[in-house]
C-alpha cells in the first residue's frame, strides 16, 4: 500500500515572533513552518515482508474503497498506526474480483454498518415524537441516562488526550468503545423499554438525539462520509439537539463544520452502579447461553447480594429486561439454594438461576471443576514454592502465576 513515510502537522503554535519572521520576505532568519511531525509505522504483509509491485503482496486503496467503503478504509488505518512499531496487514486475493484485499478491513465496514442501523434505530424511536421539538428545558433522568452522559463525557477527555499524543489508534479504539459497546449495546436496548414507558418516553428521545449527535462529532474525522450522511438526516428530524443543563450542542448544518465537543462531569455513583449491573446481566446471560436457553424464555433468577441489594432492586427492570429473566428474590446470604438452580458469580454477588438442571449432572460437573481446580492449586503452589523458579521468572511471570493461584481458590471456596 502505498502511504507517505510521514505527516507534516502543522497545530498553529508556532509563537508569535517567529510567525512574523515568516510573514517577513526580507528576515534572514530560518522560518520555522512547522514544531510537530509525525512518522507512522511501516504496513508490512501478514508475513512481515514489505508492500511491493514485485512482490504482489500490496493493496491497492483504490480497491478497498470499492469493496468496503472509504469509510472503512479510513477507520481500520488509524485503528492500525502505531508510534514505532511496524503493523501486518494480511493479503489475501479476493476470488470474486481477482485484487488483493485484507480480513482487517472487515472490522471497518462492520462499524460502518453498525452506525447506520443504530441512527436508523434512533429515528424509527424518535420521529413524529416530542423528543425532536426544539431544546429540551428539562429533563427527568434515569440510572442509565446518567450513566450514558457520564460515558460521554469519559470518552470526550480520552479522545482529547489521544489527539493531543497523535496516538490515532487509541483515538479510533476509544469512540469505537463508547459507540459500539456503551451505547449499543447497553444504553440502546435499556431505551427500548423507557421509550414504551409515557414517564420517561419523552426525556429519552431527546436524550437518544443528544448522545446520536455526540457520537456523530467524535466519529467524524475517523468515519466522515458516513457521520455526515446521517448528520443530515438527524438536522432534518430535530435541528437543534441541547438539552438545557445537560448538553449543550451548537447546531450546525455540516458536520465537518459542527463545533467540538467539551467535556462535562463524570458521575462515578452512575458508572459504579451501572457497573454492578452490567456484570449481574452478563453472568446471567452466560448462564443462559451455556444452557441453551431460548432467547425468549424468562427463566427465575434470585441474587444474593451482601452489599448492593438496595441497588438492584431499584434497577430491578432494567436487570429482567436485558437478561430476560423475572427476579425471585435479592438476599443477603444464600442458605439454601432454589431448587434445579445452577449458581455464577458476579463480582461481588452470586446468581442463581432455576430450573436448568439435572442435579444429578451439575453434582458431577461440580465435583469434576472442583478436581480440576484442586490439581491447579497444587501445581501453581509448587511452582511459587520453588525458589529456582522465584529467582529467574521474570516478575510479570511470578505476579500472573500469584493471581492464577489466587483466582483458583476464590473459585473453589465458593465451590464449597
Amino acid at each position: 500500500m502505498v502511504m507517505f513515510n510521514c505527516f507534516l502537522l502543522n497545530k498553529d503554535n508556532t509563537d508569535d515572533s517567529a510567525q512574523s519572521k515568516i510573514q517577513n520576505p526580507k528576515s534572514k532568519i530560518p522560518q520555522i513552518p512547522f514544531k510537530d511531525v509525525f512518522i507512522h509505522a511501516m504496513i508490512q504483509d501478514g508475513d512481515g515482508r514489505k508492500m511491493s509491485k514485485s512482490l504482489g503482496n500490496g493493496v491497492d486503496p483504490l480497491d478497498i474503497i470499492s469493496s468496503h467503503g472509504a469509510d472503512a478504509m479510513r477507520f481500520t488505518l488509524a485503528g492500525m498506526v502505531t508510534h514505532t512499531q511496524d503493523v501486518r496487514l494480511p493479503v489475501e486475493r479476493d476470488p470474486a474480483t481477482g485484487r488483493n484485499t485484507s480480513a482487517k478491513f472487515d472490522a471497518g465496514r462492520n462499524f460502518c454498518n453498525k452506525l447506520w442501523n443504530a441512527a436508523r434505530f434512533v429515528f424509527s424511536q424518535v420521529t413524529n415524537d416530542a423528543a425532536t421539538s426544539g431544546v429540551a428545558t428539562s429533563v427527568t433522568l434515569t440510572l442509565a441516562d446518567r450513566w450514558i452522559l457520564s460515558r460521554l463525557n469519559r470518552t470526550i477527555r480520552e479522545a482529547d488526550d489521544a489527539i493531543n499524543a497523535y496516538r490515532f489508534d487509541q483515538y479510533a479504539k476509544t469512540t469505537y468503545d463508547f459507540f459500539w459497546r456503551d451505547f449499543c449495546d447497553w444504553y440502546l436496548e435499556i431505551a427500548k423499554s423507557q421509550m414504551k414507558n409515557p414517564a420517561t418516553r419523552e426525556s429519552t428521545g431527546k436524550l437518544l438525539m443528544a448522545v446520536l449527535d455526540a457520537s456523530l462529532r467524535l466519529l467524524h474525522p475517523v468515519i466522515p462520509f458516513v457521520t455526515e450522511k446521517v448528520w443530515w438526516q438527524l438536522n432534518d428530524i430535530a435541528p437543534d439537539r441541547s438539552i438545557k443543563g445537560v448538553i449543550e450542542l451548537a447546531p450546525a448544518k455540516r458536520c465537518i463544520r459542527a463545533k467540538w465537543l467539551s467535556a462535562g462531569a463524570v458521575d462515578e455513583s452512575a458508572e459504579a452502579i451501572m457497573d454492578n449491573l452490567q456484570v449481574l446481566i452478563t453472568a446471567i446471560r452466560t448462564i443462559r447461553n451455556d444452557y441453551k436457553v431460548s432467547p425468549k424464555q424468562v427463566v427465575p433468577v434470585t441474587i444474593v447480594a451482601p452489599e448492593c441489594g438496595q441497588q438492584i432492586e431499584l434497577n430491578r427492570e432494567v436487570i429482567e429486561t436485558l437478561a430476560m429473566c423475572k427476579l425471585s428474590g435479592v438476599v443477603n446470604e444464600m442458605t439454601t439454594p432454589p431448587a434445579n438452580s445452577t449458581k455464577a458469580p458476579a463480582g461481588a454477588c452470586e446468581v442463581y438461576v432455576e430450573g436448568l438442571i439435572d442435579p444429578a449432572a451439575e453434582f458431577e460437573r461440580v465435583n469434576k471443576r472442583r478436581d480440576e481446580l484442586v490439581k491447579s492449586i497444587a501445581a501453581l503452589k509448587g511452582r511459587l514454592s520453588n525458589q529456582g523458579y522465584l529467582a529467574k521468572a521474570p516478575p510479570n511471570l511470578v505476579k500472573q502465576t500469584q493471581d492464577q493461584l489466587a483466582d483458583a481458590e476464590a473459585e473453589l471456596a465458593k465451590l464449597g
